[in-house]
């Protein structure tokens, strides 16, 4: 359950790294393997933003992403915090209508982006006043030709920086910086290192089940809620999606009040969609469900029940999530504010599981005093919580045969 990337800084003319680009790699060998862009980038989303606080990839820095061109006109780029990150249209694409017109829309809306190793060619002209930097290959083109290529262009380029990449000597760092190139990169500074990390693993079953209703005319939002509810991954990412994507929809929406239902509503079909088509194309290969998920939706599912046996509905479903997610720490080897920071959960929620805080904190500890089998400590919250042992006990048996059923199917 690991997944592995590759940085290489990208440094300033004082040769200060400000930002890195980030490389899909499936093993700790440096090489990019032999897989499509769309499985790579889809799977740079998936496992490194939706799923890994970004801080520890590349700090405060901004991340650099090759993004092939027909997931730029997907939009697969808004599954991204605009304010830490720049898209790289890859080098092979066609700088078509399409393309344009989901550059200028992204642009619009705050996204920035790269051209990366472009053809130096007059039909990129159209999007020059929506990228922010230029990447130029120093081993495909000479300076010179970069600079025929800049010189008539400079009414369209002014707000441009350029980026030399593949800088391998002292003298080519400094002949393009006295060009007025302000980025650089290349093994000059320093070779791309790789990052291994662990991440969460998926229910390939759910995941089919999701992408099959989600591309239903009209999809059902509770078969929606319940498939994303019996996988651990799924509803962390979706909560992290919300926290960091659709809240540019919402104006001033506190998302932290929403319910998982409420989540699912509030993006509605198409933001549904897209999510589920990131995480689905990131999904081929992955690892075999590890034996902490069972036990994270056993947990999911007991504190519900305890909530509703306590004739409070919207604490029930604040419950579910809170036990569900009780475990990531564990799963992930982080801490558990960090990650907290990185989706929208109810502040509840948020509370008992940073602070062991509340209600909820409460009967996520009545669950594991049960794991535990310390009746006696066990005996002592149920009345504390106003509950008869034997409903905890029937909550706890029906928690089990239900995250078991889920496990498997």
């Amino acid at each position: 359950m690991y997944a592995f990337i590759a940085r290489q800084p990208i440094f300033n003319t004082d040769m200060n790294t400000i930002a890195y680009e980030l490389l899909f790699r499936d093993g700790m060998n440096n090489r990019f393997p032999d897989v499509s862009a769309e499985y790579a980038t889809s799977r740079m989303i998936s496992d490194q933003f939706l799923c890994v606080p970004s801080q520890r990839i590349a700090g405060a820095l901004t991340s650099f992403i090759n993004f092939p061109s027909h997931m730029v006109i997907n939009r697969s780029g808004e599954a991204l915090d605009k304010d830490n990150v720049v898209i790289e249209i890859l080098e092979d694409a066609v700088p078509g209508e399409e393309l344009l017109q989901a550059v200028k829309e992204m642009n619009a809306n705050g996204y920035r982006f790269a051209l990366d190793d472009f053809t130096l060619a007059a039909e990129w002209d159209a999007f020059l006043p929506y990228i922010s930097i230029l990447k130029f290959d120093v081993r495909n083109n000479t300076l010179a030709q970069i600079e025929n290529y800049l010189q008539p262009r400079k009414n369209l380029t002014g707000h441009i920086k350029y980026l030399a990449e593949k800088v391998e000597t002292k003298e080519e760092f400094e002949k393009y910086r006295e060009a007025g190139f302000t980025l650089f990169q290349g093994y000059f500074f320093c070779r791309p290192e790789i990052i291994k990390y662990k991440r969460l693993s998926q229910n390939q079953l759910a995941i089919f089940r999701l992408q099959v209703e989600v591309g239903r005319n009209k999809p059902d939002f509770r078969i929606i809620e319940s498939l994303i509810k019996t996988d651990l991954t799924l509803s962390y990412k979706i909560m992290r999606y919300m926290k960091h994507t659709a809240f540019k929809y919402a104006g001033a929406c506190n998302f932290s009040k929403l319910t998982l239902s409420e989540v699912l509503m509030y993006l509605g079909e198409n933001q549904l969609r897209r999510f589920v088509a990131v995480v689905v194309l990131a999904s081929a290969g992955n690892d075999t469900v590890n034996e902490l998920y069972p036990l994270s939706m056993m947990r999911g599912k007991f504190c519900e029940l305890v909530a509703e046996k306590m004739d409070e509905p919207l604490l029930a479903e604040n419950a579910f999530i809170c036990g569900l997610f009780s475990l990531l720490d564990t799963i992930l080897e982080l801490p558990m504010a960090e990650l907290m920071k990185q989706i929208a959960v109810p502040q509840s929620v948020s509370n008992a599981l940073c602070h062991q805080e509340g209600v909820l904190a409460e009967i996520v500890s009545l669950c594991r005093l049960y794991e535990q089998q310390k009746w006696n400590e066990a005996a002592k919250k149920c009345h504390a919580l106003g509950l008869s042992e034997e409903e905890v006990i029937e909550a706890m048996r029906m928690a089990t045969l239900w995250a078991g059923e889920n496990a498997v199917n």
